[in-house]
């Protein structure tokens, strides 16, 4: 599946391990799975052995950065109600045996 983000297309298979930074700019994790579920896919980022499932909409993705490999995400403000506080990924970070640090 093809997606467009900033005039540029991607597919899923292309930002897989991307990291991901909230509206804080708190690092949150890597992008390790994405979900379709027919009306809008469902990202899975992973930090660690936590997840935080982000719908993949177009007012929650505010850029898919394919230069940088980073994903810029608006969290709705229930995520702490759900997830509790957004903890900082601000260490390195595995994704499938590779390792992803801060440029």
């Amino acid at each position: 599946m093809e997606h467009k983000n900033s005039n540029l297309k991607w597919r899923i298979s292309d930002i897989l391990g991307f990291e991901v930074f909230d509206q804080k700019g708190n690092r949150i994790g890597v992008l390790s799975d994405v979900v379709l579920t027919g009306s809008n896919d469902v990202w899975i980022v992973k930090y660690y052995d936590e997840e935080v499932l982000i719908p993949a909409l177009k007012n929650i993705v505010q850029e898919v950065n394919i230069a940088r490999k980073k994903i810029f995400v608006v969290l709705p403000k229930e995520y702490e109600d759900f997830y509790g506080q957004v903890k900082s990924a601000d260490d390195i970070l595995e994704y499938n045996g590779y390792y992803v640090y801060e440029d």
